[in-house]
């Protein structure tokens, strides 16, 4: 119990380091001559978005959990180069199957730079103790610290490799370790031929400093356009997740969801 518990607590905190990127074009706004469809990939190019989604994970050993988040985010500042998050999850525990809230997070996204070959940025990432149950979150204040550096290749596609610094604040529940783990994210998005899908990797090499320990996990999104939806561009995606190393927190992930941008 006390095992699952921790890695829990370490999923919640570099779940975000798997993730592709959200939010913008996957070709850069300066370079277009008519809109394009907003599907998401473009990590410089912030827009309020809206979604839901699920997230099932398999810890192994007969151990699983469920996921359901809403998100909503906004841009502000100065040519929008700034914007706000907030995800609300609603989740089930492993050993627990009801539901119940988990931890409420805020995400605070800043693009220092941008032009037609190149962009980079930070974010600011906090993660609440507000779940319901142990077993529903972190067991812990999380602070996430991220930079990344964006490329726009010539041929449309995208490389942002970022590093990212997850520490825990103040004292964790009981049985929780102490969260402190650095993560290297390399974020790609090739140029399709075709509009009606996009496809993202997202590899990610993790390293735990309090328990000295090292795993590694590939996401890979499909997604799919649906058209204008509520004012903006929305889309369905698909999101499987595997997991490598003796010391992985869980064996592999699958997510489903609906998002709307740039209403």
């Amino acid at each position: 119990m006390r095992v699952l518990l921790a890695n829990l607590a370490f999923i919640g905190a570099t779940s975000a380091s798997l993730t592709a990127s959200a939010l913008a074009l996957a070709t850069p706004a300066w370079a277009q001559s008519t809109p394009e469809v907003n599907n998401g990939t473009d990590p410089t190019l912030l827009a309020t978005s809206a979604g839901i989604q699920y997230k099932y994970t398999d810890f192994g050993s007969g151990f699983s959990n469920g996921l359901f988040e809403a998100s909503f985010g906004v841009p502000f500042g100065q040519g929008k180069n700034k914007s706000l998050s907030v995800t609300v999850p609603y989740a089930s525990g492993p050993i627990d199957d009801s539901f119940g809230f988990g931890d409420v997070s805020l995400t605070f996204t800043h693009v220092l730079d941008v032009n037609s070959s190149r962009g980079y940025a930070y974010t600011a990432k906090l993660t609440f103790d507000t779940a319901d149950r142990l077993d529903l979150g972190g067991g812990q204040t999380v602070l996430e610290l991220s930079g990344f550096y964006a490329k726009f290749l010539k041929d449309g596609s995208i490389i942002a490799p970022a590093l990212v610094q997850t520490i825990g604040l103040g004292d964790e529940d009981p049985g929780r370790s102490k969260i402190n783990t650095t993560t290297f994210d390399f974020y790609y998005v090739p140029k399709l031929p075709t509009d009606k899908i996009f496809i993202t990797f997202d590899p990610a090499l993790i390293y735990d400093w309090e328990r000295d320990e090292v795993y590694a996990g590939l996401s890979t999104t499909f997604g799919f356009p649906m058209g204008k939806a509520f004012g903006g561009d929305s889309q369905i995606f698909i999101k499987p997740q595997i997991l490598a190393g003796a010391n992985r927190p869980a064996d592999w992930s699958l997510q489903v969801g609906y998002k709307v941008i740039g209403f």
